[in-house]
């Protein structure tokens, strides 16, 4: 039988394929399960899917509760909801916390299992932490007390200027969704050992109201911001949206990198929103960011400053990202930018030498 005391992580896959999210939840939910002594459960869900379950394991979880019917090949928000509830239903005893990803299948389903089961929902959460929490309110005398080892879900508010903790100790799960990028998975360890449960789901015929009969996807733009180990950004310093090659060919150098964009040079229309980095955009933990023209205001700020190295280059010398920068350079961009891939390719060299 799954243990329901486990930190509680929904997997996303696609087409046989475990997204990144996923990795990241379980490193926060490994992080939450150590304090309060606990393990990790992951809810697999899917068609022909349980392949995928140790490799869960290897990710950090210590069960795997697999659902593998071909009701769920596709993501429906109605299966998918009944197999998040049956799989609930079956531990008996609800997980304290369930976490979920801040991506276009967590915030469709979240809230939807949040609602049936009547407890709260903190959206798109930066940070996670357990502590105590003493209640004083007078409104309703029955949710006054203390309360220990609850989970304290963290997120930006009042524009990404401040953090919120949100806590909702009155109802098991606890539950909440993670931006991307935001938390540090695992290493996998291949030589980890966990338990994996096949169980079942009685869909009913309400549940298979909606049929996806194809899903379209646009190909024509490749970008992928998250998974990127180097990313070279342009913003509306450029001052044109040819300005966008400088960033291109600086970031030739590197053999897995992208372009990213600020949201003014988004909104400007020098490049597609795909490429955007920050609050609205994506969320990045690259290796290295190399930022062109980006003044670097908390909206921005917030969706990249986890990145390991920075590197920003504007000619104004107040510019905010200068001052959390690794490396800052002021100076006009068109006239470094080159100079910065002559020595990077010259560092390149040197190290195959």
């Amino acid at each position: 039988m799954p243990n329901p005391h486990n930190v509680a992580v929904v997997a996303e896959q696609f087409h046989g394929s475990l997204q990144q999210i996923t990795s990241e939840l379980i490193g926060a939910a490994r992080f939450l399960s150590e304090k309060l002594g606990t393990g990790v459960s992951c809810f697999l869900l899917g068609h022909e899917i349980t392949q995928l379950a140790e490799r869960l394991v290897h990710q950090g979880a210590d069960e795997v509760i697999v659902i593998d019917a071909p009701q769920l090949k596709e993501y429906a928000t109605l299966t998918y909801r009944r197999a998040v509830i049956g799989i609930l239903e079956h531990l008996g005893t609800p997980p304290q916390i369930v976490l979920m990803g801040s991506t276009t299948i967590g915030r469709d389903l979240a809230p939807r299992i949040a609602a049936y089961l009547e407890t709260g929902l903190t959206a798109d959460c930066t940070e996670f932490d357990i502590g105590d929490y003493e209640h004083k309110g007078k409104a309703d005398p029955s949710k006054t007390g203390n309360f220990k080892n609850i989970l304290y879900a963290i997120r930006p508010s009042f524009g990404e200027s401040l953090k919120a903790r949100i806590l909702g100790p009155w109802k098991n799960p606890q539950m909440a969704t993670a931006r991307i990028g935001v938390v540090q998975a695992l290493p996998l360890d291949t030589s980890r050992k966990g338990k994996i449960y096949n169980i079942s789901v009685n869909f009913k015929q309400e549940d298979l109201r909606i049929k996806v009969l194809k899903t379209v996807r646009d190909v024509s733009v490749s970008v992928n911001l998250t998974e990127a180990k180097v990313i070279v950004s342009g913003g509306y310093g450029l001052g044109e949206p040819e300005g966008f090659e400088v960033v291109r060919d600086l970031a030739s150098v590197f053999k897995n990198s992208v372009v990213g964009a600020s949201r003014r040079a988004v909104d400007s229309s020098w490049i597609g929103y795909a490429h955007q980095v920050g609050q609205t955009g994506k969320t990045v933990r690259p290796d290295i960011y190399i930022a062109l023209g980006i003044s670097g205001a908390i909206q921005h700020r917030v969706g990249m400053a986890n990145s390991k190295l920075i590197i920003a280059v504007n000619k104004d010398a107040d510019a905010p990202i200068l001052k959390f920068a690794h490396y800052g350079i002021v100076g006009d961009l068109y006239q470094v930018a080159p100079l910065l891939k002559k020595a990077l390719i010259k560092m390149g060299k040197e190290k195959v030498q």
